[in-house]
């Protein structure tokens, strides 16, 4: 049985992870943040499908969204993962 609390702390910990790498990459000009695509690749993908030239709130809701949803199901994974493994060593 997956815990979708934890599932949603890890979705609001993305939404976190990748606000905090916006704001930096976009107030820091000069500087690249490193791992920035690795970071926020949940809001890079859901982005690719809209245009350019969509007004900027409508990309941030965009963005968070898929950082709560890429970070979220990363988080069901790892839970089911560990549900997997623990359940072969418990027929061993």
């Amino acid at each position: 049985m997956l815990n979708f609390k934890l599932s949603s702390i890890w979705g609001f910990a993305g939404m976190a992870i990748g606000l905090c790498a916006f704001l930096f990459n976009y107030y820091m000009v000069p500087i690249s943040l490193p791992g920035y695509k690795v970071l926020v690749s949940p809001a890079i993908f859901t982005l690719r499908f809209f245009s350019e030239e969509t007004y900027f709130a409508p990309k941030m809701i965009l963005f968070l969204s898929g950082q709560f949803v890429g970070y979220f199901l990363l988080g069901c994974i790892v839970q089911l993962i560990k549900q997997i493994t623990l359940r072969k060593n418990k027929s061993l």
